[in-house]
């Protein structure tokens, strides 16, 4: 079990960080995510991806429908080479290339295509996010 202590946004959302390597693990960049439930894939501002080395362009991305607080949107999916998050890592973990309203205090959200290959507890009041990892992973998984 991983234990990972959390900040709460000003409107009180839970923010957590999260380390995305680049393609060619040449580099990486720490983001803050928002913990989302409600959020059917990870979703991460074009512009981190883009500058990690990764072709949005490529017309043989998949896309999908998003349904936004803003509206409806398409976004391109991208396995990303190594997401670090809440005491995990995942490699060629699958996120959704999109931006959040401007309005947002975060670089994306971390949502059920991550969340759902754990088993997660939550406590605000010790800010904390206990994780256990589901033994039936897609995902290459180190915990």
């Amino acid at each position: 079990m991983s234990q990972t202590r959390f900040e709460l946004s000003p409107d009180r959302l839970i923010m957590v960080q999260a380390t995305i390597h680049a393609l060619d693990y040449s580099k990486h960049v720490t983001v803050d995510l928002i913990l989302d439930t409600g959020a059917s894939y990870t979703t991460i501002n074009p512009g981190i991806l883009s500058d990690l080395g990764y072709d949005l362009s490529d017309p043989n991305l998949h896309k999908i429908d998003f349904i936004t607080a803003s509206g409806n949107t398409k976004a391109s999916i991208i396995p990303v080479s190594k997401l670090c998050v809440i005491g995990h890592t995942f490699e060629g973990m699958e996120v959704a290339a999109n931006y959040l309203p401007v309005d947002t205090y975060a670089h994306g959200l971390l949502g059920a295509n991550f969340l759902s290959c754990l088993d997660i507890s939550i406590s605000y009041s010790k800010h904390t996010i206990h994780t256990e990892p589901i033994s039936s992973l897609i995902y290459s998984f180190t915990p």
